[in-house]
Protein backbone atom coordinates (compact mmCIF):
# COMPACT_ATOMS: atom_id res chain seq x y z
CA UNK A 1 0.00 0.00 0.00
CA UNK A 2 1.46 3.35 -1.00
CA UNK A 3 1.51 6.39 1.25
CA UNK A 4 -0.53 9.31 -0.02
CA UNK A 5 1.19 12.66 -0.47
CA UNK A 6 -0.56 14.28 2.54
CA UNK A 7 0.59 11.38 4.75
CA UNK A 8 4.29 11.81 3.98
CA UNK A 9 6.49 13.04 6.81
CA UNK A 10 7.27 16.75 6.60
CA UNK A 11 9.16 19.30 8.68
CA UNK A 12 5.85 20.22 10.35
CA UNK A 13 3.78 17.04 10.49
CA UNK A 14 0.10 17.31 11.29
CA UNK A 15 -1.20 15.63 14.45
CA UNK A 16 -2.88 12.23 14.22
CA UNK A 17 -6.51 13.33 13.99
CA UNK A 18 -8.00 9.94 14.84
CA UNK A 19 -5.97 9.76 18.04
CA UNK A 20 -7.01 13.32 18.90
CA UNK A 21 -10.69 12.45 18.49
CA UNK A 22 -10.32 9.28 20.56
CA UNK A 23 -8.61 11.22 23.37
CA UNK A 24 -11.43 13.78 23.48
CA UNK A 25 -14.02 10.99 23.48
CA UNK A 26 -12.31 9.31 26.43
CA UNK A 27 -11.82 12.58 28.33
CA UNK A 28 -15.50 13.40 27.94
CA UNK A 29 -16.45 9.86 29.07
CA UNK A 30 -18.41 9.17 25.88
CA UNK A 31 -18.40 5.53 24.81
CA UNK A 32 -17.62 4.52 21.26
CA UNK A 33 -21.14 3.11 20.90
CA UNK A 34 -22.69 6.37 22.14
CA UNK A 35 -20.61 8.51 19.81
CA UNK A 36 -21.48 6.24 16.88
CA UNK A 37 -25.19 6.65 17.76
CA UNK A 38 -24.82 10.44 17.88
CA UNK A 39 -23.19 10.38 14.45
CA UNK A 40 -25.66 7.80 13.12
CA UNK A 41 -22.85 5.57 11.88
CA UNK A 42 -21.72 2.07 12.78
CA UNK A 43 -19.31 1.52 15.63
CA UNK A 44 -16.89 -0.11 13.17
CA UNK A 45 -16.94 3.02 10.96
CA UNK A 46 -16.14 5.13 14.00
CA UNK A 47 -13.31 2.75 14.94
CA UNK A 48 -11.85 3.32 11.47
CA UNK A 49 -11.83 7.09 12.10
CA UNK A 50 -9.55 6.52 15.10
CA UNK A 51 -7.06 4.71 12.88
CA UNK A 52 -6.86 7.55 10.34
CA UNK A 53 -4.15 10.16 10.74
CA UNK A 54 -6.29 12.53 8.67
CA UNK A 55 -10.07 12.97 8.38
CA UNK A 56 -12.22 14.88 5.95
CA UNK A 57 -13.31 18.26 7.24
CA UNK A 58 -16.99 17.28 7.23
CA UNK A 59 -16.29 14.25 9.39
CA UNK A 60 -14.20 16.29 11.83
CA UNK A 61 -16.94 18.93 11.91
CA UNK A 62 -19.59 16.32 12.78
CA UNK A 63 -17.34 14.77 15.43
CA UNK A 64 -16.82 18.19 16.98
CA UNK A 65 -20.55 18.81 17.17
CA UNK A 66 -21.27 15.33 18.54
CA UNK A 67 -18.57 15.69 21.21
CA UNK A 68 -19.18 19.41 21.81
CA UNK A 69 -15.48 20.03 21.22
CA UNK A 70 -13.69 22.64 19.10
CA UNK A 71 -11.22 20.56 17.12
CA UNK A 72 -10.41 23.49 14.84
CA UNK A 73 -9.05 25.63 17.65
CA UNK A 74 -7.22 22.63 19.07
CA UNK A 75 -5.60 22.01 15.70
CA UNK A 76 -4.38 25.61 15.56
CA UNK A 77 -2.22 24.82 18.60
CA UNK A 78 -0.19 22.42 16.43
CA UNK A 79 0.86 25.00 13.85
CA UNK A 80 4.57 25.89 13.86
CA UNK A 81 5.46 28.91 15.99
CA UNK A 82 6.45 30.99 12.99
CA UNK A 83 2.85 31.21 11.68
CA UNK A 84 1.18 34.50 12.52
CA UNK A 85 -2.48 34.32 13.52
CA UNK A 86 -5.03 37.08 13.16
CA UNK A 87 -5.85 39.10 16.27
CA UNK A 88 -9.20 37.31 16.57
CA UNK A 89 -7.48 33.91 16.48
CA UNK A 90 -4.98 35.04 19.08
CA UNK A 91 -7.80 36.15 21.36
CA UNK A 92 -9.62 32.83 20.91
CA UNK A 93 -6.45 30.91 21.76
CA UNK A 94 -5.85 33.14 24.82
CA UNK A 95 -9.44 32.66 25.96
CA UNK A 96 -9.15 28.90 25.56
CA UNK A 97 -5.92 28.83 27.57
CA UNK A 98 -7.48 30.95 30.34
CA UNK A 99 -10.62 28.79 30.36
CA UNK A 100 -8.48 25.67 30.75
CA UNK A 101 -6.56 27.34 33.60
CA UNK A 102 -9.82 28.23 35.37
CA UNK A 103 -11.05 24.67 34.95
CA UNK A 104 -7.81 23.32 36.44
CA UNK A 105 -8.02 25.75 39.37
CA UNK A 106 -11.66 24.82 40.03
CA UNK A 107 -10.65 21.14 40.17
CA UNK A 108 -7.86 22.03 42.60
CA UNK A 109 -10.29 23.97 44.81
CA UNK A 110 -12.63 20.97 44.92
CA UNK A 111 -9.75 18.76 46.03
CA UNK A 112 -8.81 21.20 48.81
CA UNK A 113 -12.42 21.53 49.96
CA UNK A 114 -12.77 17.74 50.05
CA UNK A 115 -9.54 17.44 52.03
CA UNK A 116 -10.70 20.09 54.49
CA UNK A 117 -14.24 18.72 54.74
CA UNK A 118 -15.84 21.89 53.35
CA UNK A 119 -19.19 21.45 51.65
CA UNK A 120 -20.60 23.79 49.01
Amino acid sequence: MSIRKYQEKTASPHPHIGAMVRKVMINKAVSQAELARRLQISSSSLAQYFQNSSLQFGILWNLGIALEHDFLTELSNYYPGNISFSEKSKLVIELKEKTEKIYDLEKEIKIYKLALGIRD
